[in-house]
């Protein structure tokens, strides 16, 4: 469980003193396998604008990305990342800048042609651990502006916590914080919750075929729900969490799950026939999984079916391909659910 410094003391007054605090978790159990450090501002990388790119016939492996940091003048850089396109805002590592691995960024020739500073993923400025491709900055960045002034973001202290089998309770921020603030003595606070309006109703009827299996399924759905990125702060707390940012809805869901210990699902509720029913799967049934995987079901495996008796989801392990989140969905059907935690590990195993 990782769990981020900054985001901790939004339930009590924890202070940063990094030390302190992970001799404190080791003392109640929680072993801290590492301490990182993130977010660490690295001077000299500043928003850019992707003019064009432009591909050499003697480079497969990277191409020239022209860009603009603000001051109008056109600058080119080699790059190895093909994730950006003309129009988005990226980091650009001025010449001259240090960065955490302690490399200078100088002028650097490749075919003849120099490169004129470096275009960043967020893992090699230390904003996040991903890799994947050059950080696409939100569009309502400034040009020229400092990348970390831009996204606000301040450095911060990553906890990785060993949370044994016999502590559940603790793979949530509100589990290690209580914990913690009984030994520190701390004041603690869970979330605040806002009313949701409720609007007309829309039912989808809940049958549970498995009470021992299936103890308790909640589901609501909400309208008028537009999907899209979420916010950068959002994004780099799921991020440092280990988690990959997917868009608002599934976001959201992921967060709760970080914040309260408590996993739940969106689906598509436009996609679902009336009913959610919880039953075991028929021998070599099969499932799309979110990962375009079809899965070969055993009679052992927890189902979410809808009201046509079609697989939607294998309970508390993954959700179904017919039923995700996309940019068309405009109704949600949220999940929550206490499902038998070892018929879902036999599960999750068995599937990989």
């Amino acid at each position: 469980m990782k769990i981020l410094n900054s985001w901790l003391n939004e339930f009590g007054n924890f202070g940063t003193d990094v030390e302190k605090l992970a001799a404190a978790m080791t003392s109640l159990g929680l072993a801290v396998e590492s301490v990182t450090s993130v977010g660490a501002p690295v001077k000299g990388v500043v928003v850019a604008r992707v003019l064009r790119t432009e591909r050499h016939p003697d480079a497969a492996k990277v191409h020239r990305v022209y860009v603009d940091a603000g001051d109008g003048v056109e600058l080119h850089v080699w790059c190895g990342a093909f994730n950006m396109k003309p129009g988005d805002l990226i980091p650009l590592a001025t010449l001259g800048t240090t960065m955490p691995d302690g490399r200078v960024i100088t002028p650097r020739g490749i075919l003849g042609i120099e490169s004129h500073g470096m275009l960043c993923s967020g893992i090699e400025i230390g904003l996040n651990s991903d890799a994947d491709g050059i950080l696409i900055l939100p569009s309502t960045s400034k040009l020229g502006v400092d990348v970390f002034e831009a996204l606000g973001v301040t450095a911060d202290t990553v906890f990785d916590l060993d949370v044994t089998r016999n502590r559940p309770d603790c793979n949530g921020y509100l589990g290690v914080a209580r914990d913690l603030g009984a030994k520190l003595g701390v004041k603690v606070s869970a979330p605040a919750l806002d009313k949701v309006k409720k609007g007309a109703a829309r039912s989808l009827k809940v049958l549970i075929s498995d009470k021992q299996r299936c103890s308790r399924y909640n589901a609501t759905v909400m309208s008028g729900v537009v999907v899209t990125n979420s916010p950068a702060w959002i994004a780099r707390r799921l991020t440092n969490s280990g988690m990959r940012p997917i868009n608002n809805v599934v976001d959201a869901s992921n967060l709760v799950m970080l914040e309260l210990n408590q996993p739940t699902h969106a689906f598509d509720a436009d996609k679902i026939a009336n009913a959610f029913k919880i039953r075991c799967a028929r021998d070599k049934e099969t499932l799309v999984t979110l990962d375009d995987q079809t899965r070969e079901l055993a009679i052992t495996d927890l189902l979410i079916c809808d009201g046509k008796d079609m697989p939607i989801g294998l309970a508390g392990v993954m959700g179904g391909a017919s039923t995700e989140i996309s940019a068309t969905t405009r109704a949600v059907a949220l999940e929550t659910a206490f499902f038998e935690p070892s018929g879902v590990a036999s599960t999750a195993t068995r599937l990989g």
